[in-house]
């Protein structure tokens, strides 16, 4: 593995680990064992890296709402799926968002226009949906651009909530961010819809059983 390599890497592990505000390049480097000066010739400025890092973590979700052939429900649990473990890869970007958008302009500027396409995708998914018969046409109340953001919503902040959410839950059990935005869409269900539903969730929970 290339030394650039091996300090993005080392960069993302240390930010999840203390936060962004909280490691230096300094230390970065003392945590590889290179001289501050090997890392700058790599990567001039935190800033620059963030970016590198920014532009990685974009490549590997841009197709995770891109379908093709005859979609199911369950391409949109699974894109849930992705997304949660990318969360976990990643928590650092979540944990620290607000001060990452503020310090770091350019990475601000990259996550506005890829948080457009996602919601622009997560509409044209739900429109096929609605084309398919498996969710509700857009009449009496019903408006997808607000589910769309209310998933959005759920997925981007779900990992930071529930780190400092630490009064007792209200639910009878905890649920996470893929279960919940899963759960999201039962309400606007056809009947077609409902009965794709039940039987992907049956499927997953038995998957769940199998795993335990």
């Amino acid at each position: 593995m290339k030394l650039k390599e091996k300090i993005l890497l080392k960069a993302v592990a240390l930010f999840n680990e203390r936060g962004i505000a909280n490691v230096s390049p300094n230390q970065i480097a003392t945590a590889l064992k290179i001289s501050p000066g090997n890392l700058t010739y790599h990567y001039k400025t935190k800033a620059i890296l963030m970016q590198t890092i920014y532009e990685r973590m974009h490549q590997e979700t841009l197709d995770y709402l891109d379908f093709d052939g005859y979609i199911t429900l369950d391409d949109f649990r699974q894109s849930m799926l992705k997304f949660q473990e990318f969360q976990q890869k990643y928590s650092f970007f979540l944990d620290d968002m607000i001060f990452i958008t503020r310090n770091y302009p350019k990475v601000a500027k990259m996550y506005e226009a890829a948080n457009l396409k996602r919601l622009q995708q997560g509409r044209k998914l739900f429109d096929y949906f609605i084309a398919t018969d498996r969710l509700l046409p857009e009449t009496n109340g019903v408006n997808y651009d607000f589910l769309v953001l209310n998933v959005w919503m759920v997925g981007a902040f779900w990992t930071t909530q529930d780190k400092i959410l630490t009064v007792p839950s209200p639910m009878t059990k905890p649920a996470n961010m893929v279960e919940m935005t899963w759960h999201l869409l039962l309400p606007y269900l056809t009947e077609k819809g409902r009965e794709e539903y039940f039987q992907i969730s049956e499927f997953f929970k038995l998957e769940k059983r199998g795993e335990e």
